[in-house]
C-alpha cells in the first residue's frame, strides 16, 4: 500500500517530457533522466533507453527499483516512508541524507550533517522515525523547504523552479496530514 500511495502522489509533480535549460537533469520524462534510463536498460530494468518512448509502467517500474526498494522506504511508517521516497526522487540520496541529517539534529539527534547516505544516518534516522514519526515528518518537510531555499543561494537559475518546489513540498505535507506553520 505504502508503494502505492507513494507512486500515486509524486509521479504527477514529475510531469512529462522536459528538457528546461536550467534542469541540471537535461532531457527528463516523467522525471527520469537519460543518464538514469542508460541505467536502467543497462541493468535489464526495461528494454531500452529512449527517453522520449518511456511508459508511465517503465517510469514506475524504474522508480520502484532505483528509488524505493533499494532505500527500503517502507521499512518506516506512513507518511515518513512517502516523503522520503518524494526527496529521494526530487534531490537524489545526497539531498536526502542532508535533509534528513538536519532534521533528526533538530529533533535532538546526535548526527554529523555531511549529506553522506549512510548507516549511521539510517540508524538515527529509523530510531527518530519509531520515537517520534509526526515530529520527523514536519521536520522534514520543514527542512526540506529550506533546502530549497540553500539551492537557489547557491544557484540563482535555479530560482525559476523554486515556487514549484515549493507547492510540491506544500502538497506532500496536505497529502501526508502534516500541518506546518
Amino acid at each position: 500500500m505504502s508503494w502505492e500511495r507513494a507512486i500515486s502522489f509524486t509521479l504527477p509533480w514529475e510531469g512529462g517530457l522536459s528538457n528546461h535549460p536550467a534542469d541540471r537533469g537535461g532531457l527528463t520524462n516523467m522525471g527520469i533522466t537519460q543518464t538514469t534510463l542508460n541505467r536502467a536498460h543497462k541493468k535489464g530494468t526495461v528494454k531500452h533507453n529512449n527517453v522520449r518512448a518511456l511508459s508511465k509502467s517503465e517510469a514506475c517500474i524504474i522508480y520502484k527499483a532505483f528509488y524505493w526498494a533499494p532505500f527500503a522506504w517502507d521499512r518506516y511508517t506512513e507518511p515518513i516512508d512517502m516523503i522520503l521516497f518524494d526527496c529521494c526522487v526530487n534531490h537524489g540520496m545526497g539531498g536526502v541524507a542532508d535533509i534528513v541529517q538536519r532534521a533528526c539534529v533538530s529533533l535532538g539527534a546526535s548526527l554529523t550533517i555531511d549529506g553522506k547516505w549512510g548507516p549511521q544516518t539510517r540508524g538515527v534516522l529509523y530510531e527518530v522515525a519509531w520515537k517520534n514519526g509526526l515530529a520527523l515528518s514536519k521536520m522534514l518537510i520543514t527542512k526540506r523547504l529550506a533546502f530549497y531555499d540553500r539551492i537557489v543561494a547557491a544557484r540563482a537559475s535555479q530560482k525559476s523552479f523554486l515556487k514549484g518546489w515549493r507547492n510540491r513540498t506544500l502538497a506532500l505535507a496536505k497529502a501526508c496530514g502534516v500541518r506546518i506553520a
